[in-house]
């Protein structure tokens, strides 16, 4: 879009009511907002755990505890529990831990045990709720269990058999309902913590709050200006990706194939070394080895070295494989595809820390490359000990082409 047209359309922007209207609805304070926590899986389960507690400050008592184990109980996955037997049930004493042995949310009683696993932007990996419910079965053998998939709207786990599908959607219910009921009985702080969490679960979870169906409408106005304002957007990921870039280029690496949320890499002394298939492998460039910093899911930074899945040239792949697994300290289980002889992560709230970006972020990130560098060494030191038969099977391979 030309200056121009970008300066007209903003005009019609600002002469549409709606807008007017959504700009007063989002400045009515919230505490969630203020905090910049709306978005973050880790702080709703702070904030559920805190409901879910009946000792907690809440002045609830076991009521929201009892309206989700109701919920809970009912469904027929909970096969070892009824409903009939929940007024038994002493809640009184209940304990409630976060993130015990990374399970989201634990309540736990003398005699029951209800593992929550919490998925607000995620999705599932690593058979993780499998390995939840192992982890229960074996710690607490002799408690009735429940397992619960807590989704924005209930959807349906791997694990379906045995994970009840629970929603924030029912979480604002029972939050509205002992509003209504039992509203005038709480402290007007407490009052307006639960007002101000079922806004934003309406509003950023569920998206069906009056200021969605305003935005929505007033996007629908101005379609073509809005669209050219997404994309662009500052993005944190772009930003780290950028600095990540700068400070491995730093270090005397080259860069390797370009994805977003990766940094790829190698020496230069390997560049003679490294073959590039013709056939896609996953990576643009098609090299048969990297290094590869990852930060796809905000939360850590991985390292790996990876040798490609072989789409051809087998001889080559199968050989530097080989190769590489004559360092001492290399993993003996590589994967099944991507050869993965070295592993390690480093911590990092991509979001939080991109907001904060200052000199000691920075000195996080060296730090961890500098971590890296023996192993980068290492690599590089051992491919050159076979250069000269990495680079006649690589030519022999492609004269042969």
């Amino acid at each position: 879009m030309e200056r121009n047209e970008v300066e007209q359309k903003y005009a019609e922007l600002l002469k549409d009511p709606s807008f007017d209207q959504l700009g007063l609805l989002l400045k009515e304070p919230n505490i969630f907002r203020v905090l910049r926590v709306e978005h973050k899986e880790l702080n709703h389960s702070n904030f559920i755990s805190w409901l879910l507690d009946p000792a907690e400050t809440h002045g609830m008592n076991e009521v929201f505890l009892s309206r989700f184990l109701q919920d809970v109980f009912v469904d027929n996955r909970s096969s070892s529990f009824s409903l009939i037997e929940l007024a038994k049930i002493d809640l009184t004493n209940v304990e409630i831990r976060r993130e015990w042995k990374k399970i989201d949310i634990l309540i736990l009683t003398e005699k029951i045990a209800i593992a929550i696993e919490n998925k607000v932007w995620s999705g599932e990996h690593s058979e993780q709720l499998k390995r939840y419910k192992d982890t229960i079965e074996k710690e607490f053998p002799k408690h009735r269990k429940a397992f619960v998939y807590l989704s924005p709207y209930g959807i349906e786990s791997s694990e379906g058999e045995f994970y009840v599908n629970y929603s924030y959607e029912r979480i604002n219910e029972i939050i509205e309902n002992i509003l209504a009921i039992r509203g005038h009985q709480f402290g007007e702080s407490i009052t307006n913590y639960l007002k101000d969490y079922s806004t934003i679960l309406k509003q950023n979870i569920m998206s069906n709050d009056q200021v969605n169906l305003i935005a929505k409408q007033l996007y629908n106005n101005h379609k073509e200006l809005l669209d050219f304002i997404y994309d662009n957007i500052p993005d944190p990921f772009d930003e780290f990706q950028e600095k990540l870039d700068q400070m491995v280029k730093s270090k005397g690496w080259k860069l390797g194939s370009k994805n977003r949320y990766y940094v790829k890499f190698y020496t230069p002394a390997m560049e003679e070394m490294i073959m590039k298939y013709k056939k896609a492998n996953g990576w643009p460039d098609k090299e048969a080895f990297l290094f590869e910093l990852g930060f796809y899911y905000g939360k850590n930074i991985s390292f790996n070295s990876y040798v490609s899945p072989p789409v051809q040239y087998f001889d080559y792949a199968e050989r530097l494989t080989e190769i590489l697994s004559e360092i001492p300290d290399s993993r003996k289980k590589l994967g099944q595809k991507w050869k993965a002889h070295f592993k390690t992560s480093l911590k990092w709230p991509l979001e939080e820390k991109m907001e904060k970006w200052d000199e000691d972020s920075e000195k996080e990130v060296e730090a961890f490359l500098d971590k890296i560098t023996p192993i980068v060494n290492k690599v590089e030191a051992k491919m050159l000990e076979h250069r000269d038969e990495l680079i006649k099977l690589k030519e022999g391979i492609e004269q042969y082409d």
